[in-house]
C-alpha cells in the first residue's frame, strides 16, 4: 500500500484530474484519508460507484455533506452497467480541455470500489472499445499503474488506473467488517462466517427479514447466524463427507448474493447529518490549485496569445 502511494505521488505532476472512487454501499467507510496526504490540492472528482447496490435515499445527506466541507470537489453517483453514469465523467474532465489540449486522468480508491471497472466502462463509452484493465470480485486484481488508456478522442483524454491503496490499520472494527462484507478485503481473512453473521444483523437491523427468509425457504426470521447458513446450505446444496452442511461454502454463497443485489439495496455506513459532519470535518480536502503541468500549458497559451498580439500591433 505504501508503494502505490508513492507510485501515485509520482505520477501526480502529470495528473490535470484525480477521480476518486469510493463504494456507495459505504460512503465513509471506503474514503481513505491517506489520498488527502497525497493528492493534496490537485484538482478531484468523487465517484460513488456501485450506487445501484446502495440504498438510493442516502445519497441527498452524503452529496449534501460534501458539497458543505469539500464546496470545490464536485461529487457523482455511478453504476459502471448503466452508459448514462459514465458520461457525465467525461464531460466534466472535457471541460477542462480548454484551454488545456488533452487531459490526464488518474483513477485512485480502495481496494475494490470498481476503479478498474469505470476505466473499462469509460473507454467503451468513450471510444467504443472494449476492456483496458483487468477485473474481479476480490481486491488486488490491479497491482501496478498501468499505462495510459485514451478514453476520449475529442477532446483527447487520457487515463491512468492505479492499484486500489486500503487504510493501513482499520481501528473501528464495525468499519472493518463493512469493508470485508463490500470486499474489500479478502474473504478468507476477514472470514466469511463472521462476514456473514454481520451481514444478518445488518438485515436484521432494517427489517429485512423477507430478504433471505424467502430466499431460502424460512418460516421465521433468526438472529443465530447458524441456523441461517443451514438454511442456505440446504438451499445450495453445499454438503461435505459425512453428510455435514458446509457452512463455509454456504456463508461465501450468501456474502456474494448480498454482493450483487439480491437481498436488496443497502448502505452499511451511517448517514445521518451529525455522523457525516463529524467525519467529513476530519477528513476536508484541501482547497484545489492548479497543477504544475496545468501552471506551464497556460504560461505557454499566454505566451503566444501576446507574440500574436504584438505582431499584429
Amino acid at each position: 500500500m505504501a508503494k502505490g502511494l508513492r507510485v501515485i505521488s509520482e505520477r501526480l505532476n502529470s495528473v490535470d484530474l484525480v477521480v476518486e472512487v469510493r463504494d456507495a454501499r459505504i460512503p465513509v467507510s471506503s474514503v481513505n484519508p491517506n489520498f488527502e496526504k497525497v493528492v493534496g490540492r490537485k484538482k478531484r472528482l468523487i465517484v460513488y460507484n456501485k450506487a445501484d447496490l446502495a440504498d438510493p435515499l442516502t445519497q441527498r445527506p452524503v452529496t449534501r455533506a460534501l458539497e458543505q466541507h469539500n464546496p470545490n470537489t464536485p461529487v457523482l453517483y455511478t453504476s459502471c452497467h448503466i452508459h448514462k453514469d459514465i458520461r457525465p465523467i467525461l464531460q466534466y474532465a472535457a471541460a477542462l480541455a480548454d484551454p488545456i489540449p488533452q487531459v490526464n486522468l488518474m483513477v485512485v480508491g480502495m481496494p475494490n470500489v470498481g476503479k478498474s471497472s469505470l476505466l473499462n466502462a469509460l473507454r467503451h463509452v468513450g471510444v467504443g472499445k472494449g476492456k483496458a484493465a483487468a477485473t474481479g470480485n476480490q481486491p488486488g486484481v490491479t497491482r501496478a499503474v498501468v499505462g495510459t488508456v485514451k478514453v476520449l478522442e475529442h477532446p483527447a483524454i487520457y487515463l491512468i488506473d492505479t492499484p486500489g491503496v486500503m487504510v493501513p490499520h482499520l481501528a473501528d472494527p464495525v468499519r472493518s467488517l463493512r469493508v470485508a462484507l463490500t470486499g474489500g478485503i479478502r474473504d478468507h481473512l476477514a472470514d466469511e462466517q463472521v462476514m456473514a453473521d454481520y451481514l444478518l444483523y445488518e438485515l436484521n437491523k432494517r427489517h429485512q427479514h423477507d430478504a433471505y427468509m424467502s430466499y431460502y425457504n424460512m418460516a421465521e426470521p433468526t438472529n443465530d447466524i447458524n441456523v441461517l447458513l443451514e438454511a442456505v446450505a440446504k438451499r445450495i446444496g453445499a454438503v461435505v463427507k459425512g453428510g455435514e452442511l458446509d457452512m463455509t461454502m454456504a456463508s461465501k454463497f450468501l456474502l456474494k448474493q448480498y454482493r450483487q443485489g439480491k437481498l436488496g439495496r443497502y448502505t452499511l455506513d451511517d448517514t445521518t447529518p451529525e455522523a457525516l459532519d463529524a467525519f467529513f470535518e476530519q477528513v476536508k480536502t484541501p482547497e484545489v490549485e492548479l497543477s504544475h503541468r496545468q501552471e506551464k500549458k497556460l504560461a505557454k497559451l499566454a505566451q503566444r496569445k501576446e507574440q500574436r498580439r504584438k505582431k499584429e500591433d
